[in-house]
């Protein structure tokens, strides 16, 4: 009763931020209290999983909303701007980047809603498409992305004297962790897809917060 007391405790505790490396270490330590695993390869797995971890530096953090889905959610506030303005601005910055233009989106200025579905390249095999929805009012605008997937591609290649044909294989994100469930030799690059994404997002963000700052710029010539 007490170890699964502290299992809660972790859970719960973790659950505050997200997926997180605490939450990957109750899970290991669930299969324990389960019998799942016995107290060797708990105690085996665990250490390769902090050799790992330091090796990679740090577990990619993962916000979750409270159904468990990942969901970013960046609030910027911009001084002075008004709603038209980076209403404005915030379409052609989705313009210029993806070649969105309005009417392959959502937009509506009234209720300062833009939404839109992208595809973004993120390493040589694996794309990731999202959902983002984009709320704006005077001085404030709330970027989120919610439905993540990936689409991985594996070019056509011999092996063993076989051909093995051109494969497309779509998955969520939701199925890429828990990681240490997973195959220890798949963890790193599990990992690095988790962190490759966190890194596209929050570089998505600042980008376009740069972009709506350069207003004045943009009509010095």
């Amino acid at each position: 009763m007490k170890n699964s007391f502290i299992l809660l405790i972790l859970i719960f505790g973790s659950n505050l931020y997200g997926q997180s490396d605490s939450i990957e270490k109750a899970i290991l330590y669930n299969k324990l209290l389960s019998k799942e695993i016995g107290q060797g390869e708990y105690s085996k797995i665990g250490m390769r999983w902090n050799q790992t971890i330091k090796e990679i530096k740090k577990y990619p953090d993962l916000p979750l909303d409270q159904n468990g889905q990942v969901h970013y959610s960046f609030l910027n506030k911009f001084v002075d701007i008004n709603k038209e303005k980076l209403f404005t601005r915030t379409l052609e910055w989705l313009s210029i980047n993806y070649g969105l233009v309005p009417s392959y989106i959502y937009s509506n200025l009234e209720d300062g809603k833009i939404i839109f579905r992208n595809n973004l390249n993120i390493n040589d095999i694996n794309s990731c498409n999202y959902t983002s929805v984009i709320s704006i009012k005077n001085e404030k605008i709330l970027m989120e992305i919610i439905n993540i997937g990936y689409q991985a591609y594996n070019e056509g290649h011999y092996s063993y004297n076989e051909w093995v044909p051109d494969k497309t294989l779509n998955f969520s994100i939701s199925q890429v962790y828990p990681v240490i469930l997973k195959n220890p030799l798949e963890w790193n690059s599990n990992l690095n897809l988790l962190k490759t994404t966190n890194e596209l997002f929050n570089t998505e963000e600042r980008n376009l917060y740069n972009y709506i700052m350069s207003y004045a710029d943009s009509y010095v010539f």
